[in-house]
């Protein structure tokens, strides 16, 4: 009888955590548990109170126990951050043997020099994802083993955090009770639960918006291309209300979830004209405002956000190679509207990122894109345990270690 693993994904968003549980079986995935609570102790992204996170893992981690009947003792965490930094570097070796055949030992020279780039000593490589090999001029190539060659290039794609704001987050992690067996870059986590093969191979942007950032991550060719981190999220829509209308924060979420809509041209005449009641602050008597002026409100700050990722898809030049379109992710684009702003400002389709498929026990609540980051994680996590093909390097602070995990990593997909 095979054995059943355990596979847990963690989500520590600014605004809230969540824990998914999975079961693995002769490599069937499915949820036992899910547990979330609200955030505290974070700022976009990073954490600014050890204490108050722990408390708030803590919280996520009894819930999805509670449901699942089990105990955590590790977990695959996501890794966000405005702080996150992105590039793409090089890396060529010569096959000198007289065969000339690639072994894995060429593949992890080549992955290694390519990864051997100067990197600020305040900040560490978290993530190194190759994209694509070459072999004497033919590129293209997404598995060089056994063929032959007389010079081995690589791209890669690698991401780089401040040192201490991944500590920061393992280490609240721990403090909960949890051993870190992986980090991994919460846009490449979604893109696992989110993105089909057709996306990837044929451009595809993935747009993660948070409480209080937005991720962007480009897939073309079957590889990761491009990411990036945005200091704008679903909490500024809640703040724009805040101040906008004078109300206090409470009110404005309430209202934002209730009535929000980020496109004034879904609302039909009787919703531009309906009344909403606006708690004022300092406790004094409420104000009546239309649908429609709430709506401009919210539209303005949803422009911004998808033209900000516009320009920077722009920038890359990556405008005429995503043909699949967007795919939305993260509680942020739940908000009315949001999906028909998306293919409006960047003038392309856009869809809301569902549930993978092949996973079992997916209610309807968990089949959402705001669990696109923890059930991605669970992916990750099957694909390793498994031995399957994973997209990222296991990162660690020593580069030895990382040339050994290196080695584990190319082991498993040969």
């Amino acid at each position: 009888m095979p054995k059943v693993l355990q596979v847990v994904g963690l989500d520590v968003g600014t605004t809230r955590v969540r824990v998914v549980i999975a079961e693995v079986n002769g490599g069937n995935i499915e949820v036992v548990g899910v547990g979330t609570a609200n955030s505290k102790g974070l700022r976009k992204g990073v954490v600014v109170n050890i204490d108050s996170a722990v408390e708030s893992i803590k919280r996520a981690l009894e819930a999805a126990e509670q449901m699942s009947g089990t105990t955590v003792e590790q977990a695959y965490v996501g890794l966000g951050g405005a702080h996150i930094r992105s590039y793409n570097s090089k890396g060529v070796v010569a096959i000198s043997r007289k065969n000339r055949e690639i072994t894995v030992e060429d593949i992890r020279r080549v992955v290694d020099q390519a990864s051997a780039v100067s990197v600020p000593s305040d900040r560490e490589i978290v993530d190194v994802v190759p994209q694509e090999f070459t072999v004497d001029e033919q590129d293209g190539i997404g598995d060089p083993l056994g063929m032959l060659g007389m010079r081995l290039e690589v791209v890669v794609h690698i991401v780089t955090s401040p040192i201490t704001a991944k500590q920061n987050i393992v280490t609240s992690v721990n403090r909960s009770g949890i051993i870190v067996i992986d980090t991994v870059l919460d846009p490449l986590a979604a893109a696992e639960a989110v993105l089909t093969e057709e996306e990837r191979e044929y451009g595809t942007a993935l747009i993660d918006i948070g409480g209080e950032t937005t991720k962007l991550a480009i897939f073309h060719r079957g590889a990761i291309r491009h990411t990036a981190v945005f200091p704008l999220g679903g909490n500024h829509f809640t703040n724009d209300i805040a101040v906008g209308l004078r109300t206090p924060i409470p009110a404005a979420e309430r209202i934002k979830r209730q009535y929000g809509c980020t496109l004034s041209g879904l609302l039909s005449e009787n919703e531009r004209q309906s009344a909403l009641e606006i708690p004022n602050v300092g406790g004094q008597s409420a104000r009546s405002l239309s649908r429609y002026m709430l709506c401009e409100i919210l539209q303005a700050r949803a422009e911004e956000i998808f033209a900000q990722v516009h320009q920077e898809i722009q920038r890359m030049g990556f405008d005429t190679q995503i043909s699949s379109g967007v795919v939305l992710t993260g509680g942020g684009c739940l908000l009315s509207g949001m999906r028909e702003m998306a293919e409006q400002v960047l003038d392309l389709p856009a869809r809301l990122g569902g549930a993978p498929k092949g996973i079992g026990g997916l209610s309807d609540e968990i089949a959402s894109p705001e669990y696109a980051t923890a059930l991605g994680l669970v992916v990750v996590g099957c694909k390793s345990r498994l031995g399957g093909v994973r997209s990222y390097l296991r990162t660690e602070t020593s580069l030895r270690s990382r040339a050994s995990r290196l080695r584990e990593w190319i082991a498993g997909i040969f």
